[in-house]
């Protein structure tokens, strides 16, 4: 489906219908495909140059988790 460019609001029946589940799908496929690999990247990253500070592994992964604006694990 298509959308016209309107200037009209979307409808409570489309935004539920449409749009919610587009996001949901879409949050669904950053938490299992995209964000362990970029939290992996990130770790193993700090770690090869010696960037770590010291830090439980949970404040390290939280860290990178932040930069993503998705809901907390």
């Amino acid at each position: 489906m298509l959308r016209k460019c309107t200037d009209e609001d979307i409808s409570n029946e489309e935004c539920e219908k449409v749009i919610d589940p587009f996001y949901e799908n879409y949050d669904s496929y950053l938490e299992e495909y995209v964000v362990p690999e970029v939290i992996a990247f990130y770790i193993a990253s700090l770690f090869y140059r010696n960037a770590m500070c010291e830090a439980t592994f949970k404040q390290h992964f939280n860290s990178a988790y932040d930069t993503f604006k998705l809901k907390k694990l």
